[in-house]
């Protein structure tokens, strides 16, 4: 997770776009919930997406990935 004050220094250094990643145990979510709320929930969802790493056919996934559209 980036820091507040790496935040800041990208922020100051002209960049607008920077990406934020939060690492969370989701006992009680599926990727998909997650995505539907945080998409639909927002009114972002026509430009986000959804990915998923999958090993070897396996049924469940190691990690997913949820793009939203940044807001400026």
């Amino acid at each position: 997770m980036i820091t507040e004050l790496e935040f800041k220094s990208l922020a100051a250094e002209g960049y607008n776009r920077i990406p934020l990643m939060a690492e969370a145990f989701a006992d009680l979510e599926t990727p998909l919930s997650l995505y539907l709320k945080l998409a639909y929930g927002s009114g972002s969802g026509k430009h986000s997406f959804l990915l998923e790493s999958v090993v070897g056919g396996e049924r469940f996934g190691r990690y997913s990935f949820i793009g939203l559209p940044a807001r400026t």
